[in-house]
């Protein structure tokens, strides 16, 4: 989650992060020179309270791409390269990397489901879709419902003889489309770890 300001936090994913610069995506947009906070977490290793500067966006399709300058300090920069490498070990322990049409690296195996995943949209009633693929980063849910990119919602996840709970924000949706992207953005980490293992077992499965 970043932040903006006095402007209420928003969903962000960090793509890359070093002493100087960070590069991270979000469906919010802000401005060049916005200066924003936010929270470098990783599983394993301790938080790291960031400040930066925007020094360019650009847009790809519903999301917006930054890149920010950031000045740490000494334990700042020590933190950053801690949890860097982290990252590294978890994603070579669960996930072969995995070229996105982006150019960037997926961090998670995505894989086909066929569940019913509860959800509820803030201040209404609670609905059913049907989940299509799954991985730890989120899921794709078909629904004739009609949500708008950058709703969040809270979802109950059926896996197997396990239940997680999460919640996301639709990232994208194709026009004509029953599909919604949903990224997840508060989820502990043993929701997480569950999902890991669901993808594991299913996979080895397979």
């Amino acid at each position: 989650m970043v932040r903006a300001g006095n402007s209420p936090p928003a969903m962000a994913i960090v793509e890359h992060a070093s002493h100087s610069e960070c590069r991270m995506r979000s469906v919010s947009m802000f401005d060049i020179n916005e200066r924003l906070e936010f929270a470098l977490s990783v599983h394993g290793a301790p938080r790291v309270a960031l400040t930066g500067t925007i020094v360019s966006r650009k847009q790809n399709g519903a999301r917006w791409a930054y890149l920010l300058a950031l000045r740490t300090t000494p334990a700042q920069a020590e933190a950053i390269a801690a949890a860097t490498e982290k990252a590294r070990e978890r994603s070579a322990e669960h996930t072969p990397a995995q070229d996105a049409p982006s150019g960037l690296v997926r961090a998670a195996i995505r894989i086909p489901v066929t569940f019913d995943v509860h959800y509820t949209l803030l201040g209404s009633t609670g609905r059913i879709a049907r989940a299509t693929n799954i991985s730890v980063g989120g899921v794709l849910m078909n629904t004739r419902d009609e949500l708008a990119v950058g709703a969040s919602i809270e979802m109950q996840i059926p896996l197997d003889s396990d239940r997680v709970s999460a919640k996301g924000r639709i990232v994208a949706h194709q026009l004509q489309s029953p599909n919604y992207n949903v990224a997840f953005y508060d989820i502990t980490d043993e929701a997480r770890d569950t999902i890991t293992r669901f993808i594991e077992s299913h996979t080895k499965a397979a």
